[in-house]
Order: C-alpha cells, then structure tokens, then sequence
C-alpha cells in the first residue's frame, strides 16, 4: 500500500474511533452498542483481499484497543481473523466487487467478530461470559452493522484507491520467489 494510502486509513481509523466513542457508545441497546470498527474491518477484507485484510484489522484492532477494557491486543487478534476471512470472500469465484457483497460480508464480519472476540476473550481469561448476552450484542452489533456498512464500505474504497499503483509497477510473481 502507498503512504497516501496509510495517512488515509489514518484518518478513517481516528474518525471511526472518535464516532464510537463519542457516539456508538452513548446509544446502548438491550445492553450493547454498534461497533463501528468491526464494520471497517470486515469491509478492509471485502475489499483489499485476505492478506490486507488481515493487515488493516491489526491496525484498526491495535486503535480499538485504545478503548476497550480488555487485555491490549484481544481487538486486534479477533480483527485479524475477522479480517482474513472476510478477505477470503472476495477470493471466491465470480463476481465479488459488488457493493453489496461487501455491504453483506461487513455485516456478517460484524456478526462472527463479535462472537470470536468472546470466544478468545473468555480463552484467554477475560471476564467476557459466553452466555445469551453474547447473542444479544451479536445481534445489536449485527443490526449497527446493517447501518454503519454502506459508510464503512465508502471510507475504505476512499482510503484504499490508488493503493495498488506500487505494486502493479513491480508485479511479484505470485508462489515463489521474484527472481524466476
């Protein structure tokens, strides 16, 4: 990825951050709140493949774990998986650029991150329950994601043009080494 590209994800990340706090965790619902950052990472995934999925999730995690009181890192490890596996949706055959595969694939990446950050939370020793309430935030984080996709979808096209300008002036063959 370009530095413009970098500074552009910046900014998104430090936007995203302020409206969830500032905002997404003013507005609880049945005990939960919309989780804007999960939203951004399942879009990075649908939209920049499973490697620079994974990527801008630890990024985006390492942000959101400025804010959470968890263990730092807890954000960032769910977003890397979360992020590669949405990557792997736009790896699939046919058609998978479209708006609104990636509007559905941020809102089923909001829905299994916020399972898999309980899971690994409750793992590593958090005092995160895997009860009913889990189902309850996946389905308030879920129903956030709904929302808060299409922007998220826009700010990350936004962020991510021109960021493979670089790498398409020096293809790397890909399997193996660069010398063959």
């Amino acid at each position: 990825m370009t530095p413009r590209a970098w500074s552009r994800l910046a900014v998104v990340a430090v936007v995203a951050l302020v409206v969830q706090v500032g905002v997404l965790d003013q507005v609880i619902v049945l005990g939960a709140h919309a989780d804007v950052m999960v939203v951004l990472v399942g879009a990075a995934g649908a939209i920049a493949g499973p490697s620079r999925g994974a990527t801008i999730g630890f990024v985006l995690g390492l942000v959101a774990d400025l804010v959470v009181p968890t263990t730092y890192g807890l954000s960032s490890l769910t977003f890397v998986l979360v992020g590669f596996a949405a990557g792997l949706v736009r790896s699939l055959p046919g058609d998978r650029d479209g708006r609104s595969v990636q509007l559905a694939t941020c809102i089923a990446a909001a829905a299994v991150g916020t399972f898999v950050y309980a899971l690994l939370g409750a793992l590593l020793g958090q005092s995160i329950a895997l009860d009913r309430q889990v189902v309850v935030v996946a389905l308030v984080v879920t129903l956030g994601s709904v929302v808060l996709g299409v922007p998220s979808v826009q700010a990350l096209r936004w962020a991510l043009s021109g960021a493979d300008r670089t790498e398409a002036a020096h293809p790397v063959p890909s399997g193996g080494s660069a010398t063959r």
